[in-house]
């Protein structure tokens, strides 16, 4: 792993790890639409908080999370 980090991505030489990409791919699964007890699943975590450890959020979730919950209640109204 470090051969490939060096020379693919070296300015993460020293950091990227088995444990920092099961962080990376757990958020990741999560920002594509995994529902985060199928990522607590998937992990083999036994509690939901330490999946939500793992998974990092990005800054627009919150947001794009209220934009389309108004659209689904919007679509209730006009049908």
């Amino acid at each position: 792993m470090a051969e490939v980090v060096q020379r693919h991505l070296p300015r993460w030489v020293g950091r990227a790890t088995p444990h920092a990409l099961r962080h990376f791919a757990a958020s990741d699964l999560y920002a594509q639409g995994m529902n985060v007890v199928a990522v607590q699943e998937l992990l083999g975590h036994r509690w939901i908080n330490t999946t939500m450890i793992y998974v990092h959020v990005n800054k627009t979730h919150i947001e794009n999370a209220w934009i389309s919950a108004g659209q689904r209640v919007a679509s209730r109204f006009t049908g």
